[in-house]
């Protein structure tokens, strides 16, 4: 038991002089900061589309963001919202006694945390890797056009008239920052994925937004 003591005593003497040093030489962490970016999704994007309204998706991100001076590692915590445009079509085209147009509109948002890596640092300029997980939510609706729901339109909702689901995902990206006096703007590609047991499920958006 001395023994015991004796050990114990002579590493406690020995790491505290060690934990002091690296607390000394520990970069000093600085005030969390906040960013708030617009994002639309390249790959869901076309202004033209034959069916009335247009084929959009975006986004819109609030970050907190925590990062030690002199540190290329930062983390952060998210909240982001997003949308598609109203979109209009007919599941039974080649009917035309069949006035069958439907309105479907799609909604999601997800609380997220990650971490960030500035791959260097040029004059102000910061290329950065980011990633993390998060919670989902994506819920899907449709309903007539024209607020009437004929005998002939029920047929198409066999699933009902909306769907939603929580879901655990991840999300990637790559991203650039520049310095302009006391503020940062940044553009990033964004790849979220709602649903790691799913693939197809999710939304990329190219954001543009501003650190301060």
């Amino acid at each position: 038991m001395r023994y015991r003591r004796v050990i114990a005593s002579s590493f406690l003497a020995a790491s505290v002089p060690v934990a002091l040093g690296f607390a000394q030489s520990a970069p000093l962490p600085e005030p969390p900061k906040w960013s708030f970016s617009l994002g639309v999704d390249p790959t869901n994007l076309d202004l033209h589309t034959p069916e009335p309204g247009v084929d959009a998706r975006m986004v819109a991100n609030l970050t907190r963001s925590w990062q030690s001076a002199n540190s290329r590692f930062a983390r952060h915590i998210s909240l982001m919202v997003g949308t598609d445009a109203p979109r209009e079509f007919n599941p039974n085209p080649v009917d035309p006694q069949c006035d069958c147009w439907m309105k479907i509109t799609r909604r999601y948002s997800a609380l997220t945390a990650g971490v960030s890596y500035d791959l260097l640092r040029v004059s102000r300029f910061t290329p950065y890797l980011k990633g993390g997980t998060g919670i989902y939510y994506d819920s899907f609706t449709r309903g007539p056009s024209s607020g009437l729901l004929t005998p002939a339109l029920l047929a198409y909702y066999g699933d009902g008239f909306s769907e939603s689901h929580f879901s655990l995902g991840v999300n990637g990206g790559l991203g650039l920052k520049v310095r302009l006096g006391s503020h940062e703007i940044f553009i990033e590609q964004m790849l979220h994925t709602f649903d790691v047991r799913r693939t197809g499920t999710g939304v990329y958006p190219l954001n543009i937004g501003i650190l301060f």
